[in-house]
């Protein structure tokens, strides 16, 4: 199993909304609902991070389904879940949302953050989920692909969610769920203001425009 790791910089679920809203924001996604994590992944992330690579490996020369060395400017992913990710697959663009978390997230310790072939990790005895670096990541991941606003937008259609956000069943239902908590009212409402249907590849195309 992968191991887990503590931080002391960990966030509750109500300021990781805000903080993946953050990130939205200056990837430019602040009002995409599918949110193209391969491009930020491979383009973005080197206009940010100019030594940022991304490497991907075959799938016989790593045991983990992908791994992120934020102190050495990196992420390094299976070669069929770098596949899935680019065909749209859920659970794909889950994990590279993962590793993005760790990356943005965890650049105070010099250690390999990854998931394993199950998804689990081997967990810290009383740990919380806000000092898992591991759980932190697994929130980073969800709320950066499908925010507060948009899981309150179709909270009674969790289905319409997952295939609107590309995100498995049970992430889209758990969001839908969330966003209907009290204390995410404000933070779904600042994000309200423009409902339109959008993909990141429209947001691309209009910061080309001359």
């Amino acid at each position: 199993m992968a191991k887990d790791y503590f931080t002391s910089s960990g966030l509750t679920t109500s300021q990781m909304m805000s903080e993946a809203l953050k990130y939205r924001n200056e990837f430019d996604m602040k009002f995409v609902e599918l949110v193209d994590i391969v491009d930020i992944i491979e383009f973005r992330l080197v206009a940010r991070f100019p030594r940022f690579r991304l490497l991907i490996k075959h799938d016989s020369e790593m045991a983990e389904e992908a791994l992120a060395e934020p102190m050495k400017d990196r992420i390094t992913v299976r070669s069929s879940v770098y596949q899935a990710a680019c065909e749209g697959n859920p659970e794909a663009r889950l994990v590279l949302a993962h590793e993005l978390g760790h990356f943005l997230l965890h650049r105070e310790k010099d250690v390999l953050m990854h998931k394993d072939l199950r998804g689990a990790v081997q967990s810290i005895r009383d740990m919380k989920a806000t000092e898992s670096m591991e759980d932190q990541a697994d929130m980073f991941a969800r709320h950066f692909l499908a925010p507060p606003h948009l899981a309150y937008r179709h909270r009674h259609e969790p289905e319409h969610l997952a295939t609107l956000a590309g995100i498995p069943l049970r992430i889209a239902r758990g969001n839908a769920t969330m966003s209907k908590w009290p204390e995410v009212h404000a933070i779904r409402t600042m994000e309200e203001r423009e409902p339109v249907s959008r993909t990141s590849t429209d947001s691309i195309h209009e910061g080309t425009q001359v």
